[in-house]
């Protein structure tokens, strides 16, 4: 059994025009965690879930007419993370967010 640990989500470039987004995090599907998030602020959901061979990860936000979309969605491996690894990146023209976790 393998461990995912999500740190922290750090909001470089939200997706509202104005105002902060209403982000969320899927994890196999289910919502475990919610925030609202301006540009630069980071957010500490530190939050733990056990899983076997592979995670599904899932960062979203709640547009004005209650619809979420989707921001990036990532499937990792059950392989312990190196320390210092790279976040989990969801970026486009409009937005851009950083996913930091551990695998253990």
């Amino acid at each position: 059994m393998a461990t995912i640990r999500i740190d922290s989500v750090r909001c470089l470039r939200p997706q509202d025009v104005v105002g902060e987004d209403e982000t969320k995090l899927y994890i196999q599907g289910l919502q475990v965690w919610d925030g609202k998030m301006g540009r630069g602020e980071t957010l500490n959901p530190n939050l733990t879930r056990q899983f076997s061979n592979t995670v599904l990860v899932e960062l979203k936000e709640q547009n004005g007419n209650n619809n979420e979309k989707s921001l990036g969605r990532w499937t990792l491996p059950s392989t312990p993370t190196a320390n210092g690894n790279a976040p989990l990146t969801a970026t486009s023209s409009g937005y851009h967010y950083e996913v930091y976790y551990d695998v253990f």
